[in-house]
């Protein structure tokens, strides 16, 4: 590139130091490159100038600048002092001194379009359309409004962006929503309520039958009436114990039979009387037996998708313990009735906090009188 020709085309306007402070641009007349009064600083060896134009190839400075100067190459850090931070643009310039009593030096750039160039032709750009202001020798960015011939008054906004802005809120409320009771159902399960490991199951109700000895069963009449026999056990002592039945009452079936091997304590047969009513046996930990003994509500959820709540029974068996890990058998008494159908059916309980439980309870009426009106 000519350094030179393109210094003579960049001549500043001699009457540069006679323009008002007041104009924000300096344009050279008839030249391609147009000088700017944008405020920036200089420093070249150490030594700070301060800038008077600047173009993209060259810029005029003033300082204290030594005749030792004159006609060297060297790299000039252009810099720009924004409000609160600053861009600063390495660039290698050949030297000339302008005026030596005012100390005005000029500097050409020796590659205008090094990699200076892009971000220097923004900064100038903007500050010819007025994007930067300067205060006091620093500059700012200043927004400008835009202006279109079609400029909308306030209040006459389209119907589509009423209708826009209306579905983004409904979709914000209802993902706000949507995370609240996702939030609150996890509380609901880990802190106010707790589930049954164990599967449990609906029996008649009825009074169990149990082996009195360790032993296998030799005879078992499931049609015994009251005084029969109901069933015969081998102990493993080698004595033989027959058991009679005591009521006249409905005999229902357990695992155990005719040749089954029992230990002393297993269910036989469950016999059920009138007065029976069915009945829910859960296994449970020793902290759900004691949540169910301070009143606790037990939530029973059946196959068929049917959902009752209940208690523990109010009897000597209500609980028992099984196993030697502190686990319990607990009776809990459903509060609606269930049909004979649903006998031996599985069931899943969850123990619900009492004060939680009234609390949903009276929710959900509230909503249910407020559907209603």
């Amino acid at each position: 590139m000519d350094i030179e020709t393109k210094a003579v085309r960049d001549t500043a306007s001699k009457g540069y130091a006679g323009q008002a402070e007041s104009f924000p641009i300096l344009l050279d007349t008839g030249t391609e490159h147009p000088k700017t009064n944008i405020p920036f600083v200089t420093v070249i060896d150490g030594r700070q100038f301060t800038g008077r134009s600047l173009s993209l190839v060259s810029a005029t400075v003033s300082g204290l600048a030594g005749p030792e100067l004159e006609g060297r190459e060297r790299i000039a850090v252009l810099r720009f002092d924004f409000d609160g931070y600053t861009i600063s643009l390495q660039v290698d310039v050949r030297i000339s001194r302008t005026h030596a009593e005012t100390g005005e030096v000029r500097l050409d750039f020796l590659e205008p379009t090094g990699e200076h160039l892009p971000t220097l032709r923004y900064l100038l750009n903007s500050y010819i359309a007025g994007d930067i202001t300067s205060v006091d020798g620093i500059i700012s960015l200043r927004e400008r409004a835009a202006v279109s011939g079609s400029k909308k008054q306030p209040g006459q906004a389209s119907i589509g962006n009423i209708v826009g802005r209306g579905l983004k809120m409904a979709a914000t409320v209802a993902f706000s929503l949507a995370l609240a009771g996702i939030a609150a159902n996890l509380v609901y399960e880990r802190v106010f309520s707790k589930e049954v490991k164990q599967l449990a199951v609906l029996s008649a109700g009825g009074q169990p039958l149990r082996a009195i000895a360790s032993g296998q069963i030799s005879y078992l009449d499931l049609g015994a009436t009251r005084g029969e026999v109901l069933y015969t056990l081998q102990s493993v002592s080698g004595t033989t114990l027959s058991v009679n039945m005591p009521c006249d009452c409905r005999i229902l079936p357990t695992r155990a039979g005719e040749g089954s091997t029992v230990m002393a304590g297993d269910a036989i047969v469950e016999v059920v009387d009138e007065t029976a009513t069915p009945i829910v046996q859960a296994v449970v930990s020793a902290d759900q037996a004691k949540q169910l003994v301070s009143g606790d509500i037990a939530e029973l959820r059946f196959s068929d998708g049917k959902v009752a709540f209940g208690s523990l029974a109010q009897n000597a068996e209500a609980l028992t313990a099984v196993g030697n890990e502190g686990e319990m058998r607990a009776l809990i008494e459903p509060n609606t009735e269930l049909g004979s159908e649903a006998i031996g059916s599985p069931v899943s309980v969850r123990i619900i906090s009492q004060r939680i439980f009234t609390l949903r309870q009276k929710l959900g009426q509230w909503f249910s009188e407020g559907a209603a009106s």
